[in-house]
């Protein structure tokens, strides 16, 4: 059985939906983050960077959520996760996923994070990442002017890690207002029975 360790609505959020996708059996196992978990002595044993998603299942530990995604997409096949290699669709699917890792991901980090930047500018450096991923976000809305999801009409995992990505734009005061294809698509996305599973058990997790 898998182990899914994880924050409410960071982004082992979208693994949580792929694992939901797989109908596979999992345990959940909560990291708050906002008390330091994750800098506990039993946690950095399982994860030394001190970070969620960690999925453990059969003597593997796998971190950092596309790794995660694309693991479980070639050993659930059946589920989807991902384009058939054989797939047009694999490259674009492919794409996305390292796109949202690399770059829209690490846009955020910085948010939450400006003190990693400089400690004695923490607002400016907040003020330019804040505008960096408005950037990014007209970039993906743009995305969206011809297909619903990222690859097109069917989701694959990078869509659920965007959605859990763009989950954190309330935090900023960011609108979706003015992005109208990136609201389709959380509107979209939350309609799938994965998504409203995993959204209803992490917000439970969040009152308890």
């Amino acid at each position: 059985m898998y182990a899914l360790y994880y924050q409410p609505f960071a982004c082992s959020y979208a693994v949580h939906a792929a694992l939901e996708k797989t109908g596979q059996p999992f345990a959940l196992h909560r990291v708050n983050l906002l008390a330091g978990e994750q800098q506990t002595e039993a946690f950095l044993a399982i994860n030394p960077q001190g970070q969620v998603p960690v999925l453990q299942f059969e003597g593997e530990t796998l971190t950092q959520a596309g790794a995660i995604l694309l693991r479980l997409s070639e050993l659930h096949p059946e589920a989807a996760l991902m384009p058939d290699p054989s797939s047009p669709l694999r490259n674009s699917a492919l794409k996305a996923l390292f796109y949202l890792s690399s770059t829209l991901h690490p846009a955020f980090a910085v948010l939450f994070h400006p003190e990693r930047t400089s400690n004695s500018a923490r607002d400016e450096v907040k003020a330019m990442s804040l505008e960096r991923v408005k950037v990014q976000l007209r970039y993906v809305d743009g995305v969206f002017d011809e297909h619903t999801y990222c690859t097109g009409e069917h989701p694959f995992a990078p869509d659920y890690l965007l959605l859990a990505i763009l989950n954190w734009c309330r935090l900023f005061q960011i609108s979706l207002d003015a992005f109208p294809n990136i609201k389709r698509f959380v509107n979209a996305m939350n309609e799938l029975a994965e998504v409203k599973k995993a959204s209803m058990t992490e917000s439970q997790a969040m009152v308890t």
